[in-house]
């Protein structure tokens, strides 16, 4: 798990945006699962095909959840059989098989954050992005979303980017952190690394983040 940290306007979403293919850096190169991103529409579409990303305020339809996690690989036309038994096993990977038969759109703020990660996890990516997931949901829900996304790497062995502004998640969660600060990456190390250089009065320009 890569969790980028940084203040508000650092350009976290930004580099999400960037990674998922929705936007097209200014300048510099971009190289995604071993490849240089380029060329046809065919070629990005594959690229995107291999991964997936949340936004930090997910969309629910209204409908039921269980439809709601099935709905984006019905759109790629894979045949019911496989959807149902993926999505059983996510709704038990997930903790949500007893929400399975809720209309999405009652559900709360961490409940729809759950079952956005759940439904980006069908199509099963390579990569997930995770656009600061826990921004606006209560304690107990980033617990439970906290879990989530550790079981979720054991499990499913998938990579994860994801940004936040809490550096106490970062350390809780990352296997390395990027610290990104005025649109640059100003160091990348383990949670360890980057927090003792930060605590010896480095990093200026990120000092903000303790503010």
């Amino acid at each position: 798990m890569f969790v980028v940290i940084g203040p508000t306007g650092s350009g976290k979403t930004t580099l999400l945006h960037i990674a998922d293919l929705l936007d097209s850096a200014t300048s510099g190169r971009l190289r995604l699962l071993g490849a240089e991103c380029g060329g046809s529409w065919g070629n990005y579409l594959e690229l995107r095909r291999r991964m997936a990303f949340v936004q930090q305020k997910p969309i629910a339809f209204s409908m039921s959840l269980r439809d709601n996690i099935a709905q984006p690989v019905r759109w790629r036309g894979i045949e019911s059989a496989e959807i149902e038994a993926r999505v059983e096993s996510m709704l038990r990977a997930t903790g949500m098989a007893g929400y399975a038969g809720r209309n999405a759109l009652s559900l709360s703020g961490g409940e729809t954050q759950r079952l956005a990660i759940a439904r980006a996890l069908l199509s099963q990516p390579e990569i997930l992005l995770l656009d600061e997931p826990t921004a606006n949901i209560d304690p107990e829900s980033i617990l439970r979303v906290e879990e989530m996304l550790v079981g979720i790497v054991r499990l499913c062995e998938t990579t994860i980017a994801m940004s936040t502004h809490d550096l106490t998640q970062a350390g809780r969660l990352a296997d390395r952190v990027g610290v990104l600060a005025e649109g640059e990456l100003r160091r990348v190390g383990t949670p360890a690394e980057v927090f003792r250089t930060v605590n010896r009065g480095g990093l200026h320009s990120v000092s903000l983040l303790f503010s």
